[in-house]
């Protein structure tokens, strides 16, 4: 386990944030839920952290299904994903709910061996404005030893003034923003400094602007199938060569398309096509799906066919 200023200390702290999948079993638990695959996930992160490049694996974020998961699960899952990742690249976690749920999940994903948090946004604090968001995440600093991410969302429009605030909480390792705010990026890079690199969202499509800007890293579901091409994008966006990124960005133009009419679904199929876990969508909340999705036959073979069109299987 590292202490908490080793993503911003190292180089670890820049690259693709892959939003693993959480693998589901078709058995269902005693809440007539999907069950979690602790040992699919963990079979996963064995395989990205096996890809060559700087990439953090985070776990139990939106993509991941993080609302529809229990502090147990996510424990868990913790547990897996460091344990198939051996050490090879980071581990970030998501928490979240109520402080003090979070304040425990935080102590469970540093005993599990995590890197860092992703404080995941919780409306009943968000309601209560910047001073109850301020004091929500120095709560969880306090209670853990590893790093924080804040996320920058459009349910948490964190202001600059905040995220000045949180450059200096030596806990804080990066900042996620995921608002479509690719100006806004600029300006945060700016008033801190760079002393806190700011992950970005909107995936590979979005990634060359927000490099721009002056983004050190990105967050993507899609890297889940395409994690060698992705940190090929990261390559082209810190060594400022836009016209790779661009055609980079032109190379994932069609999946993203594909991932927006399929949703989550498409990457869970792709992770089964890959060999990989993958698994039904537990529920509605994270992914704006129906509890049990997979993909009809129809759809399946689209995706094996684009796939195969890019080099993925």
């Amino acid at each position: 386990m590292s202490d908490g200023n080793t993503l911003r200390r190292s180089p670890d702290a820049r690259g693709v944030y892959v939003f693993v999948m959480t693998p589901m079993k078709t058995a269902l638990n005693r809440k007539g839920a999907y069950r979690i695959d602790a040992a699919g996930l963990e079979k996963n992160a064995r395989y990205f952290a096996g890809i060559k490049g700087r990439k953090t694996l985070v776990i139990c974020g939106g993509s991941g299904e993080f609302y529809d998961l229990s502090p147990s699960e996510v424990k868990d899952l913790a547990a897996a994903a460091v344990a198939g990742a051996g050490g090879s690249c980071g581990i970030v976690c998501g928490i979240g709910w109520s402080t003090g749920r979070a304040v425990k999940m935080a102590e469970n994903a540093q005993d599990a061996g995590c890197d860092a948090l992703l404080v995941m946004p919780h409306d009943p604090v968000v309601a209560r404005g910047e001073a109850a968001i301020w004091k929500h995440h120095e709560a969880i600093a306090k209670a853990a030893d590893i790093g924080v991410i804040p996320f920058r969302a459009p349910r948490q429009l964190l202001s600059i003034d905040l995220v000045k605030r949180f450059s200096r909480l030596e806990k804080v390792v990066a900042i996620k923003e995921e608002s479509n705010a690719v100006d806004w990026v600029r300006t945060g890079c700016r008033v801190v400094d760079h002393r806190v690199p700011i992950i970005t969202g909107g995936g590979e499509n979005m990634a060359p602007y927000y490099y721009l800007a002056g983004a050190s890293g990105f967050t993507t579901g899609m890297a889940n199938l395409t994690l060698p091409m992705s940190i090929r994008m990261h390559n082209a966006g810190v060594r400022r060569r836009w016209k790779t990124a661009m055609d980079l960005r032109d190379w994932f133009e069609p999946l993203t398309s594909l991932r927006g009419e399929l949703g989550t679904p498409m990457l869970k199929a792709g992770l089964e096509m890959m060999g990989l876990a993958g698994g039904p969508v537990r529920c509605t909340q994270s992914t704006g799906t129906s509890s049990g999705d997979v993909l009809v036959a129809k759809d399946r073979a689209r995706v094996r066919s684009l796939l195969k069109k890019k080099g993925v299987l």
